[in-house]
């Protein structure tokens, strides 16, 4: 297993005591040597320059890269939005198109006494309604279609925000790896120890009843000796 990657910014405290050490060096070296203080405060000076640019420089880049994937996705979904609108919109003509087809169709039917100008210019309507009609139908349908290929983009970019949140997560599991790891074997140690304490105790308990026991035995003897001798 390999450490991660990413190495740990110091914290305020830290560079608050690296850097009053560095002052102090620089401090007694300009008694002494005045020209190698001097460097290492110029060097210093520009080393504090370029750690802070590059922090400032990473802070905007990693706002800017924020900024530019959120509007992505919110652009989308404004596309996403006006596509279905547009759909409906269209859709909705489309049907009030195909209402004044049959509304004249109907008008023509119950005109038995029209003449045949009068019927030929509500045909020639309902043709170019009927081109209407067809027109809605081929916006909606573009729309549709927009509208599909927008969904299938905005998956995809709420997958990939999914990836990135799900690996950042993951680094924070592994970075915790170690910690857990040294856990564990602090741990394991002293459970070791415990149970080689636990055997002790138990070992000095058995003798003490064994050494016990003897000293009875041993009293019994002397007694039975005494006896003895009495007789």
């Amino acid at each position: 297993m390999s450490a991660p990657a990413n190495k740990p910014t110091p914290d305020l405290a830290t560079l608050l005591t690296y850097g009053s050490l560095y002052l102090l060096l620089v401090s007694v070296l300009l008694r002494f040597q005045p020209a190698l203080a001097l460097i290492l405060l110029v060097g210093g000076l520009c080393a504090l320059a370029v750690f802070y640019g590059n922090r400032l420089v990473s802070g905007v880049r990693k706002g800017l890269s924020s900024t530019d994937e959120d509007g992505f996705g919110e652009r989308v979904r404004i596309r996403l939005a006006d596509c279905r609108r547009n759909e409906e919109r269209f859709r909705t003509e489309a049907e009030q198109i195909r209402n004044s087809i049959s509304t004249l169709r109907d008008d023509i039917e119950r005109s038995s006494g029209a003449d045949a100008g009068e019927v030929e210019r509500a045909e020639q309507l309902i043709k170019e309604f009927e081109a209407e009609f067809n027109l809605r139908h081929a916006k909606a349908s573009f729309f549709v279609d927009c509208a599909a290929k927008l969904t299938a983009l905005l998956d995809r970019y709420q997958l990939q925000e999914s990836i990135s949140a799900r690996k950042k997560e993951l680094d924070v599991l592994r970075s915790s790896n170690f910690d857990d790891e040294a856990a564990l074997e602090e741990t394991r140690y002293h459970l070791e120890r415990d149970a080689i304490e636990l055997d002790t105790i138990a070992e000095l308990s058995k003798e003490a009843f064994v050494s016990f026991k003897a000293e009875q035995a041993e009293e019994l003897r002397v007694r039975l000796e005494k006896l003895r001798s009495q007789l």
